[in-house]
Formats: C-alpha cells, sequence, structure tokens
C-alpha cells in the first residue's frame, strides 16, 4: 500500500472523530449532560467505525445507520436515529447546514427512551390495548384547521390515525421539542414504506407547533419552562 493511500486511510479515519468531536461539543455547549454525552459518543463512534474508510456518501450514510440500528436494543433506535441524523451534517462537513439547524434549534440535548415494535399496525394495537384516548387539544385543533381550509374526512382520518399513535409515543414523556423529535423518529421506525415515511414527516412538522403551543390541562402551568 502507497504512504498516500496509508495518508488517506488515516484522514478518512481522523476526519470521523474531529466531526464527532465537534457535535459532541456543540451539543455540550447547548445544555446536554454528561449522560447524553457519553451514550451519543458511544452510539456514534460504532457508526463511523462501520463508515470507516468508505466514500462520505448519502447511500453509504443510509446503509451505515440501517447497520447501527440493527445493533440498538429496540428501545434506544430512536435516540440512536435522531443522533445519526445530527450527526449527518458533521459528518459530510457541512458547515452551512450545521449552523441553519443551531439557529432554528434543530439539535436535541436530552435521551428519551421510546417503545419501538415490530410493525405500525402492532404500535396501534397497543395503544388500543393501553386504552389510550385522552388526545391533547392540539389534535382537535390541527384537524380542525384542516377542516375549515376544505379538507375532506378521508384526509382528517388519514392524518388522525397517523398522529394518534405519536401521541401515545408522546404520552408519557416531557412536553419538550426534543421529546417529539425522537418520538417522530420513532414512528418513523414503525413504517416500512418509503411514501408514507414522506408523508408523515410533512404532517409531523404540521402538527409540532399546534403539540408545542396547546398541551393538556396538566401540564400548562410548567409548558414555559419546558418549551423554552
Amino acid at each position: 500500500m502507497s504512504s498516500a493511500h496509508k495518508s488517506d486511510k488515516k484522514q478518512d479515519s481522523g476526519d470521523g472523530q474531529e466531526a464527532l468531536d465537534a457535535y459532541l461539543r456543540l451539543l455540550e455547549s447547548k445544555g446536554a449532560d454528561s449522560e447524553v454525552l457519553a451514550l451519543r459518543r458511544r452510539v456514534l463512534s460504532r457508526l463511523n467505525l462501520i463508515m470507516r474508510g468508505q466514500p462520505r456518501t448519502t447511500t453509504i450514510y443510509r446503509s451505515a445507520v440501517d447497520a447501527l440500528l440493527s445493533l440498538c436494543l429496540p428501545e434506544d433506535r430512536p435516540g440512536a436515529m435522531t443522533a445519526a441524523r445530527e450527526y449527518y451534517y458533521f459528518w459530510i462537513g457541512d458547515v452551512k447546514k450545521v449552523t441553519e439547524m443551531n439557529a432554528r434549534s434543530g439539535f436535541t440535548t436530552r435521551h428519551v427512551r421510546l417503545p419501538v415494535l415490530s410493525s405500525f399496525d402492532d404500535l396501534q394495537q397497543s395503544m388500543q390495548q393501553a386504552g389510550y384516548q385522552q388526545f391533547p387539544p392540539s389534535l382537535e385543533l390541527y384537524l380542525g384547521q384542516l377542516y375549515e381550509l376544505g379538507s375532506d374526512e378521508v384526509v382528517l382520518g388519514e392524518r388522525g390515525a397517523l398522529l394518534k399513535p405519536l401521541l401515545f409515543l408522546l404520552h408519557d414523556q416531557a412536553h419538550h421539542p426534543d421529546s417529539y423529535r425522537m418520538a417522530v423518529d420513532a414512528m418513523l421506525l414503525h413504517l416500512a414504506d418509503s411514501e408514507a415515511k414522506e408523508s408523515f414527516l410533512s404532517i409531523a412538522r404540521e402538527f409540532f407547533y399546534y403539540w408545542l403551543s396547546f398541551p393538556d390541562a396538566d401540564i400548562r402551568g410548567q409548558f414555559g419552562v419546558q418549551s423554552a
């Protein structure tokens, strides 16, 4: 192996560590505690190892993330997926995108463990078995606004069917944007079809501000602190 090739391999490995260190420094500056930082370092170090020496392409990254998730416990997969999504722009060196994400608070500093079942049907069944029906006012307000804008019953039913399991995942979690982001990632792990994932992401982005602004009555008193 030539010295140039050796240098390239070393640079590949070093860049991964450099990117990871930069990501963790950002999280620390935003208030992430030592437990969250240690967990992210462990998960993303494994991801770097999977990608070591590979070209920095979206295809390589997605394949590596799939491999990473297969190695995680089900309840740790949403957190690993969130970390990998945030880390991607550090890994490819897209400083502009990192800056944009940071400006709109696009990074999570908390870790949320959420259940991941075998399928979306299993998640719906789990919600039904738990008897979960106490949805926050944000759901009715969001669907009501869509109705006022002309959406028909089919559209409202489809959106409600996707948002109710999301709210089921969120119902025991802190009312905080980090919880929402990780619950969205957990939902994506339950959806097998790429078109369904894209549709859900679009709906989740729309619904986020309703969810954030109109929590259940029992947490409105502390809402300002939790959502800051």
